[in-house]
């Protein structure tokens, strides 16, 4: 077996158990949800002086869940706003409900700030080589290339843009390798640079018929 088979494989057979753990999430956060019921139920059965502390662990769990979902979308998506979005609510979390004093909130603000600073000027979806032509991570996701080049390729084909082209070149059944130009759409994607056999970016313009 080929180096370039065995590291695609490997790739395919990681993907799939993130999909399992993020079917695993999902039905944790569902059962997780009956227990709102419960503290609702604490909170209205209450003494008032005692319902702070049952609603700061409403919160907690809440906002526990919430991280749940943003993991989901983290395993799925493949995108690195997922990842920020998870220690996005993740810091939230600890900051709303472990913070005990003035400096605890303080900590928490610079690292929420942090994550804003990253996200404003350090996130980078789109590359520009020498030519001005948009080179993307086949990680980026579709939305975020349609935005950005001012196409519309249909979300409904893949959630990134390595994904559509891993989706056309099945439902073409054409090889995918470094030159590759798929059109989809008004979107014309042409496949700069592969992993072994996993696409790792590609090239996106809008189609011009001349």
């Amino acid at each position: 077996m080929k180096i370039g088979q065995l590291k695609t494989r490997i790739m395919r057979m990681t993907v799939y158990l993130e999909l399992i753990l993020a079917f695993f999430i999902t039905i944790g956060i569902v059962i997780g949800m009956g227990d709102l019921v419960k503290y609702l139920v604490m909170i209205f059965q209450t003494n008032p002086v005692e319902t702070y502390e049952v609603f700061q662990k409403f919160l907690g769990h809440i906002l526990m869940l919430v991280v749940g979902v943003e993991l989901v979308a983290m395993l799925v998506m493949h995108t690195p706003g997922s990842v920020i979005e998870v220690l996005l609510y993740a810091v939230a979390r600890t900051m709303l409900i472990y913070s005990k004093n003035t400096l605890d909130f303080l900590i928490g603000i610079v690292a929420i700030a942090g994550i804003f600073a990253i996200r404003r000027f350090l996130f980078v979806g789109r590359i520009s080589n020498s030519d001005d032509i948009n080179v993307f991570s086949a990680t980026t996701s579709v939305p975020d290339i349609n935005r950005y080049v001012g196409v519309n390729i249909p979300e409904s084909l893949g959630n990134t843009i390595g994904g559509v082209v891993f989706h056309v070149s099945e439902q073409s059944c054409r090889k995918v390798e470094v030159g590759t130009t798929f059109r989809v759409a008004d979107a014309q994607i042409r496949v700069i640079k592969l992993n072994g056999e996993v696409i790792d970016r590609v090239a996106v313009e809008e189609y011009n018929d001349d």
